[in-house]
C-alpha cells in the first residue's frame, strides 16, 4: 500500500509556475457516508507478467469505500501518478500548455479508517480503458463508495499509460493505442481478466483474514467486504474486460460497460447474468460484429442505452476536466465537443451516476430489485434504447 497524499495542495501538472494556474475540482459524491481511499500493491506469485516474462505479475489496485466518519486523515490526490502523467501527456498533447491546470484533491481520505457498525458492503471491480490509469473514473468510484459500495480499480501494468509501485519503479504501456480489434481481445482481454479474477481472489483471502492483503488495508475494511455481492465495471477495452470476466467467474452477478466493444468467448457464448450497456452518441460498439453476436445468446438481463450528446470520453474524468479548460480558456469549443460531446457535462455526469448506482442497487436488493424497471424509473430523455 502506499500514500501519495497531497494535504491542502492540488496536484499540479509536470513544470506547473508558482503562479496561479487553473485548479480542476471534482463534484461532490452524492451519497451520504465520507469516502476513504486506499492503494494496494499486489504481486500474483502463481502468473509471469506476460509483458516481462522475468517477473511475477504485479499490479497497483485503488480502493475507495465508506470511510468512518470520524476520520481525519488527509485528502487522498485525485489521481495517482502515472493518471497525472497521463493527463498531462493528453492536454500538452492538445495544446494546453504544461503548468497552465491543476488537480484540487479527491473527496477521499488516504487510508482512513472504514465504516464500521457490522454492516458488509457489495464490492465492484473496475477496469480502466486502454492505456488509462485507475484515477480516471474517480467521479463515478468516489459516488458509488458515499452510498456504500467498495469500488477496486486495477492499473493493468505495461497497459496502462504509467503505473508506479512503492519502490519507486515506473512501469509504462508496451501497447499501442491504435491496437486492432484482434490484438484487443486475443492478447489485451485474457491478461486483464486474469488481472480482475486474482485481485477478487486477494479480496477474498482479506476478507478471510488469511492474506498478507488484509493487513495491507486500512483499519476494519477486510471485515466490510461483502464478497456474497460483486460487480463490476469498466469504460473502453475495461467495458469489454467487465463482460468477459463475468462471463468466466460465477462470483461476478452483474456488470456494465461503458462504451466498450463486446469480445473473446462471451461474443459467442453470450451472458446468464445482467448486462447494462452505456454507449457514446457516436459509439460503433452496437453495430459491431462481437455485440450483434452476443446479444441474441444474452440470457441475463439485457439493457442497451446510447447517451445522446455523449463521445466516448464523456464516461470518464475527461468529462469533469476538459470543461473546466474551457471555461478557462485553455481549450475551445470544438476540442471540448470533440472530447466529450455536446451534452451538458454536469448533466452527463449526474446521470451517469445516477445509472451505476440505481442498477447496482437493483442487482443487490438495495432498492427495487428489478434493474430493467429501476432505469426506466429515471426516464431520462438522453437515454436512448438500443432497439
Amino acid at each position: 500500500m502506499t500514500a501519495t497524499a497531497v494535504v491542502g495542495v492540488a496536484a499540479a501538472s509536470p513544470d506547473a509556475p508558482t503562479d496561479a494556474v487553473v485548479t480542476i475540482t471534482l463534484p461532490a459524491p452524492t451519497g451520504p457516508a465520507p469516502v476513504g481511499v486506499t492503494e494496494l500493491h499486489l504481486t500474483d506469485g502463481n502468473r509471469a507478467d506476460p509483458w516481462d516474462p522475468s517477473r511475477r505479475r504485479e499490479l497497483m489496485v485503488q480502493v475507495w469505500y465508506p470511510a468512518d466518519e470520524a476520520d481525519t486523515s488527509p485528502m487522498a490526490p485525485w489521481m495517482p501518478p502515472g493518471g497525472l502523467a497521463e493527463q498531462a501527456y493528453g492536454l500538452a498533447q492538445s495544446g494546453v500548455p504544461a503548468g497552465s491546470w491543476a488537480l484540487a484533491p479527491s473527496h477521499g481520505r488516504t487510508d482512513a479508517r472504514a465504516r464500521s457498525g457490522g454492516d458488509r458492503f457489495p464490492i465492484l471491480l473496475n477496469s480502466p480503458g486502454l492505456d488509462d490509469t485507475t484515477g480516471l473514473n474517480t467521479a463515478q468510484a468516489e459516488d458509488l463508495a458515499s452510498h456504500g459500495y467498495i469500488v477496486v480499480a486495477i492499473n493493468h501494468t505495461h497497459e496502462a499509460f504509467s503505473v508506479q509501485f512503492p519502490d519507486g519503479r515506473t512501469e509504462n504501456t508496451v501497447v499501442p493505442l491504435d491496437s486492432p480489434l484482434n490484438v484487443l481481445g486475443d492478447q489485451l482481454l485474457p491478461i486483464r481478466v486474469a488481472d480482475a479474477r486474482f485481485v477478487l481472489d486477494q479480496l477474498t483471502a482479506a476478507a478471510r483474514h488469511s492474506t498478507d492483503a488484509t493487513a495491507a488495508l486500512p483499519p476494519q475494511l477486510a471485515d466490510d467486504l461483502d464478497l456474497t455481492k460483486v460487480g463490476m465495471f469498466g469504460h473502453s477495452l475495461g467495458g469489454t474486460t467487465a463482460a468477459q470476466t463475468m462471463h468466466d467467474d460465477p462470483r461476478i452477478a452483474a456488470a456494465v460497460d461503458l462504451d466498450g466493444p463486446i469480445l473473446g468467448s462471451v461474443a459467442t457464448d453470450g451472458l446468464d447474468r445482467p448486462l447494462l450497456m452505456l454507449a457514446a452518441d457516436t459509439s460503433p460498439w452496437f453495430g459491431n460484429p462481437g455485440w450483434e453476436s452476443s446479444w441474441p445468446h444474452n440470457s441475463g438481463l439485457k439493457l442497451p442505452f446510447r447517451i445522446a450528446g455523449t463521445r466516448h470520453m464523456s464516461f470518464t474524468d475527461e468529462q469533469v476536466i476538459v470543461p473546466q479548460l474551457a471555461t478557462a480558456g485553455l481549450v475551445n469549443t470544438a476540442v471540448q465537443n470533440a472530447a466529450i460531446g455536446s451534452m451538458d457535462p454536469t448533466r452527463s455526469i449526474d446521470l451517469q451516476r445516477a445509472c451505476l448506482l440505481a442498477y447496482f442497487d437493483a442487482v443487490f436488493g438495495r432498492g427495487d430489485s428489478n434493474p430493467a424497471e429501476t432505469l426506466a424509473h429515471l426516464a431520462q430523455p438522453e437515454m436512448l434504447p438500443h432497439p
